[in-house]
C-alpha cells in the first residue's frame, strides 16, 4: 500500500533525517571502521531508494490501448500495444520491440492524438513477448488524466 497525506510526509522527512546524517557521519566520522563506514553508507543508499519509491506518484492499474514509436522517426515501425499501470508521469507497458533504457519515444493515445516524449526507465524482458518496459512521460504533468477536476464554485 502507498502511504499517502501526512504519513507520507513523515516518512519523506525521517528518509532525508537518516539519508543526511548517515551521509555525514561516514564523511566526517575517523574512528569509524571500513566495515562500520560501508554499513552506514549502505544504509544511507537503502534510505534513498526508498525515499524514490515513497516519493514517486502512485501506480494505478490500468490496461490501456497506447501506439509507441521512436523519437527520430515518426514514420517507421508503430507498435499498438497495452498498458499495465500508469502514474501521473510514468507507465508500465507491455512491448514486442527491443528497446534500450535511456532512449527516447513519442507515446500517443490513439483516440485522443494526445502525443508525448518519453524515456525509456527500464526493462524487463522475459523468453515469452511482450516484455515490460517502464517509461517516464517528459514535459507533461498529468498524461493520463489522473488529476481529479476541480470546478471553481462562484458564490452566488
Amino acid at each position: 500500500m502507498d502511504p499517502v497525506g501526512a504519513d507520507r510526509e513523515r516518512i519523506l522527512r525521517f528518509l532525508s533525517e537518516v539519508i543526511n546524517q548517515t551521509t555525514t557521519l561516514v564523511a566526517t566520522a575517523r574512528l569509524l571502521g571500513p566495515s562500520l563506514r560501508d554499513q552506514f553508507l549502505q544504509l544511507s543508499l537503502s534510505a534513498v531508494e526508498l525515499h524514490k519509491r515513497v516519493q514517486r506518484s502512485p501506480r494505478i492499474p490500468r490496461n490501456m490501448p497506447i501506439l509507441i514509436f521512436r523519437e527520430a522517426d515518426s514514420t517507421a515501425k508503430q507498435e499498438l500495444t497495452n498498458t499495465v499501470n500508469v502514474s501521473k508521469q510514468g507507465a508500465c507497458i507491455a512491448t514486442s520491440s527491443i528497446w534500450k533504457a535511456g532512449e527516447r519515444l513519442w507515446i500517443e493515445q490513439p483516440g485522443s492524438h494526445l502525443r508525448a516524449l518519453a524515456r525509456v526507465a527500464w526493462i524487463k524482458t522475459s523468453e515469452r513477448t511482450p516484455s515490460l518496459m517502464g517509461l517516464a512521460i517528459l514535459g507533461c504533468k498529468d498524461f493520463w488524466g489522473l488529476e481529479p477536476f476541480h470546478p471553481i464554485r462562484k458564490n452566488l
